[in-house]
């Protein structure tokens, strides 16, 4: 305990020696009408010192400071009747802005964004100042009989410039923000910073040391040069430099204030309006230039591992307008289409599609430009360069501005062709009779309610082996097996490539006669009787022969499939009944 206590009071009474010395330093120096000084720079140490250490660790400092404050009012301010008042007046100060600054803005890089400045402007430079100015007024003319708005507008004004103008520095060293700037700058960036802060105190020296020209403009100029390019570091020690020579030239008489028909203190306070301005300049520019700097080095990083992805990725990456070409493609797009991606560029995409495809795929994009808050997942078949066909799948998002305006579309692209066609095996499978490759009952279902959707009519024919139950008791189960695969190739091979051949199930089978008359029909499925009835099956060593016996319908576009089966159920019905071995229409 004692080792860590140790040198924190050796720290609080560096600070205390410090702070003793600016107190005298401004006392002596900017007093000017026997009053409050008119800049004070040991609020900015302290509430820097403050703010870099917990709450816990603030009496010691508080202490030393307290006791340095006291001293030099009671040696070179208002004497020690005020020293006691005035040192907890600025203690108070300190505290509250640390404090606001510590809640708001906790372990903030100094000058790094708005928010920080706006909050480090609030708590240092308008809520502490303001009420210490009332506290400091008030003891003034109660105690000394002093002009109470005089003397709070002085403290007010030299207590929230000073600092506004000092703390930045105090805190990037107290940090040790300053060592690491310094740390990471090589040798043209450190050269580039001592050449910027040089000139802006070669140029502020220029400026006020004649009397002769206006030329407060002229230390903007290079103070907004090191702004710009030396980053939070130059932009502090800048107004410091400024601040500095500015103050001292124009105490000594010197520089465009000097002009100024008016009292030193009424031109050391034009001093501190100016010095104000070229913060409220300075500051928020710094700020700005600190967020883009941020976001550049995020972006940065973004796009080095946007890269690395895209190298080793297999999907494909496009970029596309407002109207659909396309401005980027990854290299995975040759990898997978054989199109070199700088070839493609200006192209629209629906170029690469399939045109049946293609209209949807604009509505598509449409959509994706209306809701640019979604991600659209789509299926498209798209052409490659040897000109087979491949689908594709695409995750879609429209890119926006910071308006909301969307400018464009991004899409991640994926060959999905060996899972479609796993798809298509399984669609097949579950339509497919596995013993004889025909359509089953399901896909009968289908073709028919699709040819009574179209079209303008057909046929409907169904078919029973007779006695099938004495072949497999007879012959076995392969045998009958062998029958049923010798009936679906001979009624394959009996009618056209447009008809459809299923088995429903055991022994029966149906065929749909598309665009056929009932006579037409008839004539197709009595020969295939015929057929069936001559051409006996060789299995399990015997030769089998069957008969069929078969009922056809009509049926018309739009016509209940139920109604059309009904119909030729009915008349197979009526064949067997009628002895087998023989074809049935429908009444």
């Amino acid at each position: 305990m004692a080792t860590t206590t140790q040198p924190r009071i050796a720290s609080s009474i560096l600070l205390g020696c410090a702070y003793f010395v600016i107190c005298a330093g401004t006392l002596r120096l900017t007093r000017f009408d026997e009053g409050v000084a008119f800049l004070w720079i040991a609020t900015a140490l302290l509430t820097a010192w403050l703010n870099t250490r917990p709450f816990q660790q603030w009496m010691a400092p508080l202490a030393a400071c307290a006791v340095a404050s006291a001293s030099a009012t009671a040696l070179w301010g208002l004497g020690p009747q005020m020293a006691l008042p005035f040192a907890a007046i600025n203690m108070f100060e300190a505290a509250v802005g640390a404090a606001f600054l510590n809640r708001l803005a906790p372990h903030r890089s100094v000058l790094d964004s708005h928010r920080w400045l706006v909050i480090f402007a609030l708590a240092a430079g308008v809520i502490a100042p303001f009420l210490s100015a009332l506290l400091a007024a008030s003891v003034l003319s109660l105690g000394a009989d002093q002009p109470f708005l005089r003397n709070a507008l002085n403290w007010y004004s030299g207590h929230a410039l000073g600092t506004l103008t000092f703390m930045p520095i105090f805190l990037l060293v107290m940090r040790g923000d300053a060592t690491r700037l310094m740390k990471r700058m090589d040798r043209r960036k450190a050269a580039e910073f001592c050449a910027l802060v040089t000139l802006v105190a070669v140029v502020s020296y220029v400026s006020f040391a004649q009397d002769r020209l206006p030329l407060l403009f002229l230390p903007m100029l290079p103070t907004v040069l090191a702004t710009f390019r030396g980053g939070a570091l130059s932009t502090a020690a800048s107004i410091v430099i400024l601040a500095v020579i500015g103050g001292t030239l124009t105490f000594q008489g010197h520089g465009p204030i000097g002009l100024i028909d008016a009292p030193l203190g009424a031109r050391m306070q034009f001093l501190q309006l100016y010095i104000a301005c070229a913060m409220l300049t300075i500051l928020p520019a710094n700020a700005e230039l600190q967020q883009r700097a941020k976001l550049f080095r995020q972006l940065r990083e973004s796009e080095a591992r946007y890269r690395v992805l895209m190298e080793n990725s297999t999907d494909i990456v496009i970029n596309l307008d407002r109207s659909g070409r396309l401005l980027f493609a990854s290299a995975s797009i040759r990898q997978i289409s054989g199109f070199a991606p700088e070839k493609l560029i200006g192209r629209r995409i629906g170029g690469l599609l399939l045109e049946a495809d293609g209209e949807r795929a604009r509505a598509s994009f449409r959509r994706i430009v209306a809701d640019p808050d979604r991600t659209h997942v789509n299926e498209y078949r798209g052409v490659i360069e040897t000109g087979d066909v491949r689908w594709f799948e695409t995750h879609s998002r429209a890119v926006t501005d910071e308006t909301g305006t969307v400018t464009g579309v991004v899409s991640a692209i994926r060959d999905i062709s060996n899972r479609k066609a796993h798809e298509e095996r399984l669609a097949r499978a579950a339509l497919t009779d596995p013993l004889t490759g025909l359509a089953n009952r399901r896909g009968l279902d289908e073709e028919l309610r699709a040819r009574l959707s179209s079209g303008s009519g057909g046929c409907l024919a169904l078919f029973d082996l007779d006695h099938f139950k004495r072949v497999n008791d007879t012959h076995g189960h392969a045998a009958g097996d062998e029958v049923l695969r010798r009936f679906a190739a001979l009624a394959r091979a009996s009618v056209r490539d447009q008809d459809l051949v299923a088995r429903l199930g055991g022994e029966e089978f149906a065929v749909v006669l598309p665009d056929a008359t009932i006579s037409q029909a008839a004539l197709v499925c009595e020969r295939l009787r015929q057929t069936i009835a001559e051409v006996g099956v060789q299995a399990e060593g015997a030769l089998i022969f069957v008969t069929v016996s078969g009922g056809v319908a009509p049926y018309l576009r739009n016509q209940p499939p139920e109604e059309v089966l009904r119909s030729a159920d009915q008349a197979l019905y009526k064949a067997k009944h009628a002895g087998r071995d023989q074809l049935a229409l429908a009444a």
